[in-house]
């Protein structure tokens, strides 16, 4: 047996379940070449560095799997007749693949993503904690501010009669001139002018 490696472009206006019966179909086409599936990444929509069939974005995923050429040549096959495939490119990994070597890989695959899971899982549970901790911590606060007693509160008289008086006060007793009383009169003196 062989290792294979295919990059699969599809169509990224495809829904969720296109997708999934898209995938559905090429697991079962692998299984039933006697191959074997290591490793299935969906990559999500991209963009792309130029159009394909007029689409600018492409939904990317990764088939790392074992089998036979015959396996890679009916596969090619059903990409290029299936729309839904933008492009498709199969890469051999490599020629004679140990068995026991590679069911440990996909052992190994399956728990680092069972790891990952579960980190995802307590991360997102310790978020929706700390968030429900914070609505809390808002909404004690709410209710103290809320809650203040009238003795703290002091009127606006009371704060205004603690304030000098602005009479009271020796800055207030010197007079500004105001500038719309002083005018100048040398403009509207035509004799002025000729004196100087």
């Amino acid at each position: 047996m062989r290792r294979y490696e295919t990059i699969i472009i599809i169509d990224p206006d495809l829904g969720k379940e296109a997708r999934a019966t898209l995938f559905e179909q090429v697991r079962d086409q692998i299984d039933q070449f006697s191959g074997q599936l290591i490793k299935f990444d969906e990559w999500g929509n991209r963009q792309l560095a130029y159009k394909i069939r007029k689409k600018p974005r492409g939904h990317f995923v990764r088939l790392d799997y074992c089998g036979t050429i015959e396996l890679v040549d009916e596969m090619e096959r059903r990409f290029k007749i299936n729309d839904s495939f933008l492009k498709f490119m199969t890469v051999l990994l490599d020629r004679e693949v140990d068995m026991a070597a590679i069911e440990a890989e996909i052992a190994e695959i399956a728990e680092q993503e069972e790891k990952a899971a579960t980190a995802r899982a307590e991360a997102l549970a310790a978020a929706e904690q700390a968030a429900a901790e914070k609505a809390e911590g808002a909404k004690k606060d709410a209710t103290l501010t809320d809650d203040t007693s009238p003795e703290s509160e002091t009127p606006k008289d009371a704060e205004d009669s603690k304030r000098p008086a602005a009479a009271d006060s020796p800055e207030s007793e010197t007079a500004v001139p105001d500038e719309k009383e002083t005018t100048d009169t040398s403009a509207d003196d035509p004799d002025s002018n000729e004196k100087e």
